[in-house]
């Protein structure tokens, strides 16, 4: 995995339920956290440097993150298991991770200790409105 491990994951469900939706098999686990990392990185993309963030040989540590793809990955993990329905509380964390998530993208929530996105010319790139927005004839 890049930029969660199983601990981490299991201080956030039982150890059982991991095991048994991924079979014990840690490629499961690493193709459900790329995807969900490919999710992420769609989301951020544009206001975070969302490559230099989820660098596979020195990843960007940030708690919001992990807790998000944490989420986002256990409710996708316990899916797989066939013979048991997935728990409303998995769907809760998840919607909520997913909630998180587009408060981040859209600014609502600020991510500390990340780099933003930077635009092909090098400069830092701003999501922030800009222009005149006086109404100064009052027209709607």
């Amino acid at each position: 995995m890049i930029y969660i491990d199983k601990d981490y994951l299991i201080s956030h469900a039982q150890e059982r339920f991991i095991d048994e939706s991924s079979q014990n098999d840690d490629e499961i686990l690493d193709q459900i956290e790329l995807t969900q990392i490919a999710i992420i990185k769609t989301y951020l993309g544009t206001r975070y440097d969302v490559n230099t963030i989820f660098a596979e040989d020195s990843p960007i540590d940030n708690e919001v993150l992990k807790e998000i793809l944490a989420k986002l990955v256990l409710y996708k993990l316990i899916r797989r298991n066939a013979a048991r329905k997935v728990p409303n509380d998995y769907k809760e964390q998840f919607d909520e991770a997913m909630k998180t998530l587009k408060e981040v993208a859209t600014g609502i929530i600020r991510l500390d200790g990340v780099p933003s996105a930077v635009a092909s010319n090098g400069s830092v790139v701003s999501n922030s409105i800009s222009g005149n927005l006086s109404n100064s004839n009052f027209y709607i």
